[in-house]
């Protein structure tokens, strides 16, 4: 199960019955979620996991637009199941564009590196402080483990940039 079909999935067992309409706002909502919930993706990955069995759909009644609320099925929560168990080479080191872009700073001048690094930090603070606000507002499974892990990682990409922004200022 691909990584989007797991949390897509994770995210049913935990809230079913839903619609994708549903399932796809709460993604739209989480200033943490990086999942995309653009109907071009959504709608293509229910019926990848309908076709395997994992979850299964019925008319939601009295509903004329023939929307459907969908839910896990057993195999469907045992795929949720194996799919947390499996740790991944790529959930170890996370891919971070701002990291990658750094890695072109030789295009910019020391003012532009330092412009861009003092952008960067303020998009970490609103972002941080908006976790904190979701945070106080949310309640999921372990959502104070999940949302030390999120804070910690904003906070730990702030002080990132400000050995970057040290290194750079001393030249």
């Amino acid at each position: 199960m691909t990584d989007d079909e797991g949390t897509f999935l994770s995210l049913l067992v935990r809230v079913e019955p839903a619609t994708a309409y549903q399932v796809s706002k709460i993604y739209a909502d989480s200033p943490v979620s990086n999942f995309g919930t653009r109907k071009g993706k959504i709608y293509p990955l229910i019926h990848r996991l309908k076709e395997r069995g994992l979850i299964r759909s019925a008319p939601v009644r009295g509903d004329g637009r023939g929307s459907e609320e969908l839910s896990s099925t057993d195999r469907g929560r045992e795929a949720v199941r194996q799919w947390v168990l499996e740790i991944r080479e790529r959930h170890l080191l996370l891919e971070d564009p701002l990291r990658t872009k750094v890695q072109s700073f030789g295009l910019l001048d020391r003012v532009e590196q330092l412009a861009w690094i003092g952008t960067a930090k303020g998009a970490l603070r609103a972002k941080l402080a908006e976790v904190e606000n979701y945070g106080a507002d949310v309640d999921v499974p372990y959502k104070d483990q999940v949302h030390d892990n999120a804070v910690s990682s904003l906070k730990m990409r702030l002080d990132w940039l400000d050995r970057l922004e040290s290194s750079i200022s001393r030249g």
